[in-house]
């Protein structure tokens, strides 16, 4: 019941006693003098009296809060339709907007008509549905915050919104008012600031750590009462409980050593005095005993009025790299150890090849002490060695900084040294061992080798040297005539070798070898057969080998011949010579079907391709070897040969899924069945990118050749024909004067017969042998 009609009863109720009280005492005193007939009008007009006047007065009651309530009703409505906060009203029920003020409106986006036609779930996200409805049974009559929620502007953006909720009865019916204040960006600042915090205290605790890493701590020195202010590390540092009660001035003063304690001071004085730059390391002693190694640096900060107020500085505790320090001092020692106990010389150079230190078998090899050496140029020690391969590989070695390894002759001591040379900071560190007698041994083979050539032309013997060390394989006859095959195809790897070999007598040959080795033996032979090109059949050879050894009991070389023995083996030794190629080579062999798909692969061509044979299957070669990046007109051209069953062959380059992209030339041949059916093809790939190469250089070569040539048929004409034709007339002149003036001329002449030599010697030099500077083994003068 609301208060207007609480008063109007109570005063209605008041009017009424006071009536019926007073009119029936008035009434009392007049009863002597009226009859009872009387007395019944009388109070019966009393009675229609009271009614009308109370009448009139509950109607003006009414009337007056009926007023009363109307102000306040629409003050209400005033406030709640001029708020600026969006407010709205809802049934709790069907959840339904009943009433939104303009703010409301303005603020979500949404019409009047809008959002009468709406629930208030409809301005929530669907993760926030469920909790709405189960946060309207917490509604009371009190207004009271209900938290923050997400709301969905008409756009489709999302705001953060307060929200606080109260019971009301609206057209006479319970409803829910809702008061909406946006915090959104409320929640941003304090989100950013909540960041800003978060990172501020994320950089604060990194430079604590970076300072725990580094072991570096602040201070900050007063000058007027000597307050020593330290940050949380210096306490670490010092070893002192943080906030003692104690000066840490004094504290930190008393553990310097007494030697440090000095000068520490004393720089410290400068910097307050002259400000002297402050940089100082010393020694503390902490309580448990242990020594630090401290480094101080610091600066004068001064007042505004330019007066000496305060040291700004850190201290970095360096003990672990005085530790290192001394690790390193003692190393170096261990090193010098070392290399004076080592059986190579030993000696290092700076970046200008001035010595900076040599060992003791340097000096037992040279016989120059490190005196003589140490401080001095290598020009200086050893004259005349600019000229000579040493000084160019120790120049190569220190501007590429690349190691070189290499052989010399040194004419100041009458030896041959094996040198390896690395490059450090500070130059190059080189190493070298004696290898005279090794090279002596060397030359007397090859004395031998070259009187076995000549007996080796009348027996078509194969002689042959291959470093094993380098995988370099040389004949010193020629091998093409055994294998018969072009020159240009010859191989210099063991591999290559081998790979010629018949795969039924590649495993022995290998084995054989290895048994030598292993028993330390030097003579080896073996009987196999090997690939030879043009024709169908391998040939049987006797191989023989001698194996030379270093030092160290490693093979090193083998040196020996191979023998045509085929005529002994041929008779029983007939195969296809497709079998052979399939099976007993390591070219690369596919065979394809007549739609150009492959239906087999051989070893070599899986590693060369980089496909497993069961991935090959099916695939079109073209797919997996670069088919798009072709010559134009390759493809066009096979696929017109192969329709017209031709055998034939062509230069093609690949593009491997690995990058590289060799040269390869491709024997294609057709396929046919017992039947004569053809069903499809056989392409043998043969990797010709080196010979391709030298095709290439060959070219440019003649190019050059060509031009050398014109040269020499017509510039060198012109001088020739001037000489001819001036020693023509030389020879009919009479006086020594006119004589004189054509030798002068055929002087001139032939200078310039001598520039387009010259220009000819300089034209070969540099662009048929550029780059062709490999390295010979001279003497040093």
């Amino acid at each position: 019941m609301r208060v207007g009609e609480v008063k109007i009863s109570l005063i209605y109720l008041l009017t009424c006693c006071l009536w019926i009280t007073a009119s029936d005492k008035v009434l009392f005193l007049f009863r002597s003098q009226l009859n009872a007939a009387d007395m019944l009008i009388v109070s019966s007009l009393k009675g229609v009296f009271f009614v009308f006047i109370t009448t009139l007065l509950l109607w003006y009651l009414i009337k007056l809060n009926n007023k009363r309530l109307l102000d306040g009703e629409r003050q209400y409505r005033s406030m709640y339709e001029g708020s600026p906060l969006a407010k709205w009203i809802y049934d709790p029920v069907t959840l339904k907007f009943i009433s939104v003020n303009d703010t409301a409106i303005a603020q979500y986006g949404y019409t009047r008509d809008e959002f009468l036609s709406m629930s208030i779930l409809d301005m929530r996200p669907d993760e926030d549905r469920q909790r709405v409805i189960e946060s309207i049974s917490q509604v009371s009559d009190q207004l009271k915050p209900s938290g923050v929620w997400r709301h969905l502007k008409r756009d489709g953006s999302e705001v953060s919104v307060a929200i606080s909720s109260q019971q009301i009865a609206f057209n006479k019916k319970r409803h829910i008012m809702v008061t909406a204040q946006d915090v959104t960006q409320k929640l941003a600042y304090e989100q950013e600031l909540k960041r800003l915090n978060d990172e501020l205290r994320e950089e604060k605790n990194k430079l604590s750590e970076t300072q725990q890493i580094a072991r570096v701590g602040g201070w900050e020195f007063y000058l007027e009462n000597k307050q020593l202010i330290w940050s949380e590390e210096m306490y670490s540092i010092a070893g002192i409980e943080p906030y003692t009660t104690e000066n840490p001035y004094d504290l930190y003063v008393q553990q310097i050593y007494p030697e440090d304690r000095a000068d520490m001071l004393d720089a410290l004085n400068l910097l307050i005095t002259t400000g002297r730059k402050f940089d100082v390391i010393h020694r503390i002693h902490l309580l448990t005993g242990e020594t630090r190694y401290i480094r101080q640096i610091a600066k004068l900060v001064h007042s505004a009025d330019g007066k000496p107020l305060k040291l700004l500085g850190s201290a970095q505790d360096i003990t672990e790299l005085k530790q290192l320090e001394h690790e390193r001092n003692k190393y170096m020692l261990n090193l010098e150890d070392t290399l004076n106990s080592i059986n190579e010389g030993f000696y290092t150079l700076d970046h200008s090849l001035i010595f900076t230190k040599v060992n003791r078998k340097f000096e037992i090899e040279t016989g120059l002490s490190a005196v003589d050496v140490i401080g001095k140029g290598l020009t200086d020690v050893f004259p005349g060695i600019e000229g000579r391969i040493t000084f160019k590989q120790y120049t190569k070695a220190i501007k590429e900084n690349i190691p070189v390894r290499f052989e010399a002759y040194w004419k100041h001591f009458k030896k041959w040294h094996y040198v390896d040379a690395y490059p450090t900071v500070d130059g190059i560190a080189v190493y070298f061992v004696d290898i005279t007698d090794k090279k002596l041994k060397d030359m007397q083979l090859e004395s031998a080798i070259s009187r076995y050539e000549t007996v080796a032309k009348a027996t078509r013997d194969v002689i042959y040297d291959y470093d094993i060390q380098n995988d370099y394989l040389s004949f010193y006859t020629d091998v093409s005539e055994l294998l018969n095959c072009d020159p240009n195809e010859i191989g210099r790897s063991l591999k290559w070798w081998r790979s010629h070999i018949h795969p039924d007598d590649r495993e022995n040959v290998t084995r054989s070898q290895q048994e030598v080795l292993n028993r330390g033996e030097t003579n080896w032979d073996c009987e196999y057969r090997i690939k030879c090109a043009g024709h169908r059949d391998y040939i049987w050879v006797f191989s023989q080998g001698y194996y030379l050894y270093n030092s160290s009991g490693v093979a090193t070389r083998i040196v020996g011949a191979v023998k045509d023995i085929d005529a002994l083996k041929r008779a029983n030794e007939e195969n296809k010579r497709l079998a052979e190629i399939i099976t007993k080579i390591n070219n690369m062999v596919i065979v394809m079907d007549t739609d150009h798909s492959i239906t087999w692969a051989n070893r070599a061509f899986e590693e060369y391709s980089g496909y497993t044979l069961e991935e090959l299957k099916g695939i079109y070669p073209g797919d997996i070897l670069g088919g798009d990046r072709f010559a134009p007109g390759t493809i066009e051209e096979i696929r017109r040969r192969k329709e017209t069953l031709e055998t034939f062959s062509i230069d093609i380059q690949h593009f491997l899924k690995d990058g590289s992209s060799p040269w390869v030339n491709v024997e294609y041949k057709p396929i046919f069945n017992d039947k004569g059916v053809h069903t499809g093809y056989m392409a043998v790939h043969q990797n010709i990118t080196d010979r391709r190469k030298r095709e290439e250089k060959i070219n440019h070569q003649n190019k050059v050749l060509q031009h050398i040539s014109w040269l020499s048929s017509h510039e060198i004409r012109r001088p020739v024909a001037s000489i001819l034709g001036l020693a023509y007339v030389a020879r009919g002149s009479k006086s020594m004067e006119e004589k004189e003036q054509v030798i002068e001329m055929i002087n001139t002449c032939a200078e310039e017969l001598d520039g387009i030599v010259h220009n000819i010697n300089d034209r070969i030099s540099n662009e048929l042998y550029a780059g062709d500077d490999s390295i010979a083994y001279e003497p040093i003068n």
